[in-house]
């Protein structure tokens, strides 16, 4: 044997000697076959756990839904279209060209509807009741009450405000919360809300009716505030965006035409005269004048007519009326 081959049987019998008490412990290979398997094995939750998490789940879902109370969905009403009360409650729209019924908007429930109002297209109206009168709000479902109002009269809405005469003060709301603006010594006839929260309010104090504006979102009338009319006083008014519309006698002296004028609801300056038309004889109790966003007026008079005014063309457009009801008798609303 030569030198190379002893050394590397040294090296051998050394190697065998360092490991030769070195054994692997009893539980090793049950170890390693026990983690091979959990390797393999796809993981289940325990039975009993699932089914206490599932019930559980299914407990919060029942209390959360028994909690929870569907909120009114508002109707809206196309452009293009007006509405009117076409009877027991029932409220409908129509198209302005052709004078056909479009919809049915609501049904109005606990009393009669006395007026309308319309604002972004969800339906306001005044129900009077044996104690009185509610404000509320038309739904897809029926009807939101928003108020007890009195003997309350005038409803008008815009930019997601609501006001009316009750008494011997207007109530107006903004948003939830009503304020009470006194009007001692006026007889309101008429109200409007201007696109920027400024009110109208069409009133006598022993004379001619007044055209009062106030501040945006008042919180009182000013009856120093009146616009220059002239001498014969507006018959009705309506917010048109950031003024104010009025229908108006176009002689004082020969009834049987009228015209629509427009008022600056800031200032109170008259912008534009109007065009004048003929009409019948007009009741401001039993008249209605209303604006789009357009800014085209509808002047209403309930059973007789019904003119859009559209800047200078004024058109006589037909009456509503559905076709199992009569014509309403109502002023019908933008």
């Amino acid at each position: 044997m030569n030198e190379l081959d002893r050394d590397t049987e040294l090296v051998r019998a050394r190697m065998h000697r360092a490991v030769a008490d070195v054994e692997p412990a009893p539980d090793s290979l049950p170890r390693l076959l026990a983690a091979a398997r959990r390797r393999r094995a796809p993981y289940r939750r325990p039975t009993f756990l699932v089914v206490v998490a599932a019930a559980v789940a299914a407990v919060f879902v029942g209390v959360a839904l028994s909690f929870q109370t569907p909120e009114p969905q508002p109707v809206s009403v196309r452009p293009g279209n007006y509405v009117a009360a076409v009877g027991a409650g029932a409220i409908a729209s129509f198209d302005v060209a052709s004078g056909r019924k479009q919809d049915d908007v609501a049904q109005v429930s606990g009393g009669e509807v006395t007026e309308l109002a319309e604002d972004q297209g969800r339906v306001f109206a005044l129900v009077s009741t044996s104690d009185g009168h509610r404000v509320v709000e038309a739904t897809a479902g029926g009807q939101r009450d928003l108020a007890e109002a009195g003997d309350a009269r005038a409803l008008t809405a815009a930019g997601g405000r609501v006001a009316y005469a009750d008494g011997d003060r207007v109530v107006l709301w903004i948003g939830g919360d009503r304020r009470d603006l006194p009007t001692p010594g006026l007889r309101v006839i008429d109200l409007a809300l201007s696109g920027d929260g400024r009110l109208a309010l069409l009133a006598e104090r022993g004379g001619p009716a007044e055209l009062l504006i106030t501040d945006p979102d008042p919180t009182a009338v000013d009856v120093t505030r009146a616009a220059p009319t002239g001498p014969c006083g507006p018959l009705a008014i309506a917010g048109s965006g950031p003024d104010i519309a009025a229908l108006e006698p176009a002689d004082c002296t020969a009834p049987g035409r009228a015209r629509v004028a427009t008022y600056a609801a800031d200032t109170g300056r008259k912008l534009a005269a109007g065009v004048p038309f003929a009409t019948p004889p007009l009741d401001p109790a039993h008249l209605g004048l209303s604006a789009d966003p357009q800014g085209r007026v509808l002047a209403s008079v309930p059973g007789r007519a019904q003119w859009l005014v559209d800047g200078t063309e004024v058109l006589q457009i037909p009456l509503p009326c559905a076709a199992s009801e009569p014509c309403t008798a109502l002023p019908a609303t933008f």
